[in-house]
Order: structure tokens, then C-alpha cells, then sequence
């Protein structure tokens, strides 16, 4: 008989009669129900039996993808790659606050160059034009040859006429005359070099106004100049840092994204080793659930029962109802009411 035979059969009661004086009853289940739940706890060893020999798999996290790996070598790759574009960002700055600064140095050096008096010994000289003292020599030796040739003849041939040449009176004059004329030669030489001197006063002061002009000219473009270097430097310098900074920041985000992929891959790893795990689990558990299914069939039925007795009367043997053919009543009684 398979095992699922019994289910079909009508049940046997046998009851037996010994002839014996006197007699013995019992309760006693069916035939039936009894294989029934051997049945049932010979199922349920076997599956203990395998749940031993295939135990339930373990659960598992997914590790982590190469993508995440690279993403995380990326990040450490990444540490300190600013530092270069700082470092050379902090030299234009530096670079630019020093051009400032020189070029303050040298505007100021400009404006307070050094200057001539014009009182300095030597600075006349070089302004005084070189035909001056031609003509202060020329000035006294036309007026030596005047009174020379002009001035002294006439006063001695004045004298000559009067009868007076040779007499103090003649000294007298002649030397009136000479005083006269040395007087008016010292008068030119000194117009002359009042002239020369005012000249080269004029064409000093011309070359110091230049000269000034000139420096400031100098201080001018050299702020400037170091305005410009130091604007350029720093402007360098800022973009140099933004650079750097921009520069990081796209490494960090390809490490992100990278990160994100690696972490999409993970997640999907870790679905399929929880499906796995739910499966293996819903397979364990497969046969447990089926066996309760087939111990909940007779759960709550009304069982038949039949009494026995023990007494020296011929053997007698009553058969029941198949078990479908009781469930089949119980679930119909069950349906009507």
C-alpha cells in the first residue's frame, strides 16, 4: 500500500470475540488516523533529517565593487592636489606684494633724487657760458686801448696846447681820465658778467624743473608699473587658487560619480544574495509548510470512534467510512450549515 493509499480505503474496525466469560471495552482512533499521523511525523523527521544536511544559507552583504574600489583610490589620489596650485598662487601673491613695494622704493627714490644748488661750488661754472670771460677780457682791453690810444693823447695834447704837458695839472687830468676809463671797463666786465651769470641762473633752474619733471615722471611710471605687476601677480594668483580649488573639486566628483555606479553594482549584488537567501529559505521551509498543510486537513474533524470488547464470541469485523469520504461529509456538513 503507497502511502497515500489508506486515504482511499474504507477503514477496518475488527472486533473480537473470545468466548471468554465476562469481557473488556476500550476506545480505540481509526486505523486510519493513526497511519495518518505516522505518516505526518515520519515526514517530519525526514525533513528535520535534511534541514541537518542542508542547513539554510547564511546571509550575506555584498562587498564592495571595483568601481568603488577605483573611487576610493581616486579620493586619496586627490588628497593634496590643491597644494601646488596654492603654493604657486601664494608666490604670484608674494611676487606681486614685492613689485608693489619696490616700485614705491624706486618712485621714492625718484622723487628724492639727489639735486644741485645752484650756490654749490663748481655749479656756476658749469652753467656760465663759455664765451663770458672773452668778453670781460675783450670789455678791458677795448677800454685799455681806448684810453690808450684815444683818451691819453687827447689830454696830453690838451695840455700841450695850454702849456700845462708834463705839470701836475697834466698828471691830474691824465689821471682823472684813467680812473674814468678803468671805472666804466670795470662797469661792462660787471654788466656783462651780471649778464652771464643770470643766464646760467635761468638755463640752472630750466634743467632742475626737468629734472623734476623728469622724476616725477619716474616715481609716476614706476607706481605704475608696480601697480600693474601687483594687479597682474594677484589676479595670477587668484586664478591660480581657483585652479586648484576647481581642480579638486572635479576629482572629488568623478570620485563621487564613480562612487554611485560602484554603489548602484552594490546594491544589485546584494538583491540577488537576498533573493538567493529568501529562496533557500522559502525551499527549507517548503516542506514544513506542505506538512502543516496536510496535518491542518483533519485538524478539528469530528474523529470515529469504536468500542471494543473482549468476550468468547465469534470474531466479528466492521469496516467504516474512507477518511476522504469522512472529510468529504465533514466539509459538505460544514458548507450547509
Amino acid at each position: 500500500m503507497s502511502s497515500f493509499d489508506w486515504m482511499f480505503s474504507p477503514s477496518e474496525n475488527p472486533a473480537f470475540s473470545t468466548g471468554a466469560s465476562g469481557s473488556t471495552s476500550g476506545v480505540t482512533t481509526p486505523d486510519w488516523y493513526q497511519d495518518y499521523t505516522k505518516g505526518i511525523a515520519g515526514k517530519g523527521l525526514e525533513l528535520a533529517a535534511n534541514a541537518q544536511n542542508n542547513p539554510v544559507p547564511q546571509q550575506s552583504v555584498a562587498g564592495f565593487t571595483p568601481d568603488q574600489t577605483q573611487a576610493f583610490q581616486q579620493v586619496r589620489d586627490n588628497q593634496g592636489v590643491w597644494k601646488p596650485g596654492m603654493a604657486a598662487a601664494n608666490g604670484a601673491t608674494t611676487g606681486a606684494m614685492t613689485t608693489a613695494a619696490g616700485a614705491a622704493t624706486a618712485a621714492n627714490g625718484a622723487v628724492a633724487g639727489p639735486s644741485a644748488n645752484f650756490t654749490d661750488p663748481g655749479t656756476v661754472g658749469k652753467y656760465m657760458s663759455p664765451y663770458t670771460s672773452s668778453v670781460v677780457d675783450e670789455i678791458g682791453r677795448l677800454g685799455n686801448q681806448n684810453f690808450t690810444e684815444k683818451i691819453m693823447p687827447g689830454v696830453n695834447d690838451s695840455m700841450i696846447g695850454s702849456g700845462q704837458f708834463g705839470s701836475e695839472r697834466n698828471a691830474d687830468v691824465l689821471g682823472r681820465a684813467a680812473r674814468d676809463a678803468q671805472q666804466n671797463i670795470t662797469g661792462q666786465q660787471a654788466s656783462a658778467l651780471e649778464s652771464g651769470y643770470t643766464t646760467a641762473g635761468n638755463l640752472f633752474n630750466q634743467d632742475a624743473n626737468r629734472t623734476q619733471q623728469q622724476q616725477q615722471l619716474q616715481a609716476s611710471t614706476a607706481l605704475q608699473g608696480g601697480q600693474l605687476g601687483a594687479t597682474t601677480g594677484l589676479q595670477g594668483g587668484q586664478q591660480l587658487g581657483a585652479l586648484a580649488q576647481s581642480g579638486a573639486a572635479l576629482g572629488l566628483g568623478d570620485a563621487q560619480a564613480l562612487q554611485a555606479v560602484g554603489q548602484q553594482q552594490q546594491q544589485l549584488q546584494q538583491t540577488g544574495l537576498d533573493t538567493a537567501y529568501n529562496n533557500g529559505v522559502a525551499n527549507n521551509n517548503a516542506g514544513w509548510s506542505n506538512l502543516d498543510n496536510l496535518n491542518s486537513l483533519v485538524r478539528g474533524t469530528q474523529l470515529p470512534t469504536s468500542q471494543t470488547s473482549t468476550n468468547t464470541g465469534a470474531l466479528t469485523r466492521t469496516y467504516g467510512a474512507s477518511p476522504l469520504t469522512q472529510l468529504g461529509g465533514t466539509y459538505a456538513a460544514a458548507a450547509g450549515s
